[in-house]
């Protein structure tokens, strides 16, 4: 049977999230806040609020990914960690809510190769339009979500946040951090503390 570590990208990968801070730094704080709000009462999915958060964005994917090579920091040992992993037998997957054109720039610069299922953005100089690649209409939670994208076989998700909810309920294990901890927790679903990769390698050995 094939074993996998699917890891959700900005803030399980990178210490922070960096799609809310290109969305902040570059887009319009309050529309940012307006449909964070709404995601956070339930009022709007997901798909909505990346797709409106980056409406605003007007800069060049030049001058984005410019900044994002300066701020994105890999949490401590990710780049060894795929290594080790891959070398015991796991597939190792990136499956994020952001964009191709902000993670590959950084994962090359870290020297990792690894499969990547995320969205695309075309940067249009009067608003970027976010190319959305999720499947609609999860038969569970009723998002454009990543459970379908999980592979078959055992499922090791990693994860921080609201896009990893539904992916997360559907793995044999599962790693958490910051909301999505508390999440699960919440719901009595077990999981493990995620902190870095060398911790996740050792639990994983």
């Amino acid at each position: 049977m094939s074993r996998s570590v699917v890891l959700d990208y900005d803030g399980t990968v990178t210490e922070s999230d960096l799609l809310d801070r290109v969305a902040k730094e570059f887009g319009d704080p309050a529309v940012y806040q307006e449909v964070e709000d709404g995601l956070d009462e339930g009022r709007m999915p997901l798909r909505e609020v990346i797709t409106r958060e980056f409406a605003p964005v007007t800069a060049t994917l030049d001058e984005v990914v410019t900044w994002v090579l300066e701020h994105a920091k890999p949490r401590a040992g990710f780049a060894d960690f795929v290594r080790r992993a891959r070398g015991d037998g796991w597939d190792v997957h990136i499956v994020s809510s952001g964009f191709h054109e902000l993670i590959e720039p950084v994962l090359a610069r870290e020297g990792v190769e690894v499969a990547v299922h995320a969205n695309r953005i075309d940067p249009r100089p009067d608003g970027w339009v976010v190319e959305w690649r999720y499947p609609d209409d999860c038969e569970e939670c009723g998002e454009s979500c990543k459970r379908s994208l999980l592979p078959p076989g055992e499922v090791v998700y990693v994860g921080d946040g609201y896009s990893d909810r539904c992916a997360a309920l559907a793995s044999d294990r599962v790693f958490a951090t910051a909301g999505l901890a508390r999440y699960l927790a919440g719901r009595g679903a077990p999981f493990e503390p995620f902190s870095d990769f060398h911790a996740l390698s050792q639990a994983l050995t």
